[in-house]
């Protein structure tokens, strides 16, 4: 080193340290687990010299040693230089500030999905108390029916008298009738969600069912003093679809219509002609829903709350039907709806 001094030589190469480690006699020259650049520099004075401030003014780590701490005729100093610093530092830490962002990520992650489903979970119990509640109302109402008609019809005042023995009778049948088609509406649901239903495919005329599905509710309209217009405009009204399905379809529609009416209902029912196929729309001056509840209504078990009261009837089942026919035919039904202003529900069936 001497004698490469007394010569004014400097040296600077580049290398990888992983290899070795570098000692001094007073002083150590070490850096272990560093892969990058340095620079080697021989200069003149003291390891104060001022060249030491310029250097460091660079913020680049070094290590300097006096060459001949005891020599007066040679004084001198050895530098060692490493300008990547920075970007060693940053190789080091980037795959700690990786994983640690990446755990991060994966905590906030799953911390959301135990959150939704926490929330999915309590809906969900709140649809099936409901829909037990409901259940309890529905089957409640004629079995009570049933319970005074068959107590009346083993009243002695009416054994005697067989004109009202068969007006119990008829009211016994009726709520028995009312009871099956509830139990049919949950078996439905069942075998829709199994797919295990077969659709009786035939020409139907989608105009004669809308009819007949009138005629089975209009009474039940009237008696709330409302009224149900037709308007079937479409020239092409042969289908091929099931007719049975098509018209619990049009009836569950008029139906659902007629109940969420708070005062008179008055129900609109349109068809026309469109590409590819006809549209039914039921229009209603009902009590409407959010768009909150738009996104639910055509889930299975949910009704649109209406308070406390239950002036409703139903499991919650009909729009879901409805939508599950009306895709088992490669239809369609979208709804149209603002808060105590009404709803359209439009169902497009293809011919």
């Amino acid at each position: 080193l001497e004698k490469f001094y007394s010569k004014g030589y400097y040296f600077l190469f580049t290398t990888s340290i992983f290899e070795s480690k570098y000692k001094a006699s007073d002083g150590i020259l070490r850096n272990t687990a560093f892969n990058g650049n340095y620079v080697v520099n021989l200069g003149e004075g003291k390891a104060s010299h001022p060249q030491m401030e310029l250097e460091d003014s660079k913020k680049e780590l070094s290590y300097v040693v006096d060459l001949f701490p005891t020599s007066k005729n040679a004084p001198g100093y050895l530098k060692v230089i490493f300008p990547s610093k920075t970007k060693w530092l940053w190789r080091s830490v980037m795959p700690l500030i990786f994983l640690s962002l990446l755990l991060t990520g994966i905590i906030l992650g799953c911390f959301y999905y135990v959150v939704t489903v926490v929330f999915k979970q309590k809906k969900l119990s709140e649809i099936k108390n409901d829909f037990v509640n409901n259940m309890t109302h529905e089957f409640k109402t004629p079995i009570a029916t049933i319970n005074l008609a068959s107590d009346s019809i083993l009243s002695d005042k009416v054994i005697s008298e067989p004109s009202r023995i068969q007006r119990f009778i008829g009211i016994i049948k009726e709520e028995n009738k009312r009871m099956l088609s509830q139990v049919e509406k949950v078996l439905q649901m069942a075998l829709l969600d199994k797919q295990d239903f077969q659709l009786n495919l035939k020409s139907v005329d989608i105009h004669e069912i809308i009819l007949k599905a009138v005629e089975n509710i209009d009474l039940q309209v009237s008696q709330r003093n409302g009224s149900i217009i037709q308007e079937l405009k479409a020239k092409k009204s042969i289908l091929y679809a099931d007719q049975t399905h098509l018209t619990n379809i049009i009836y569950n529609l008029l139906d659902n219509a007629n109940k969420y009416s708070s005062e008179s209902p008055n129900i609109r029912i349109c068809t026309r002609d469109v590409q590819g196929g006809i549209e039914v729309s039921v229009q209603d001056n009902g009590i409407g829903m959010s768009k909150e509840n738009q996104k639910m209504v055509f889930e299975k078990f949910y009704r649109v709350p209406t308070g406390n009261i239950h002036n409703v009837k139903g499991f919650g089942l009909g729009l879901s039907y409805v939508k599950a026919m009306a895709e088992a035919h490669k239809g369609s039904i979208k709804l149209e709806s603002e808060p105590n202003k009404g709803s359209t529900f439009t169902l497009f069936l293809p011919n």
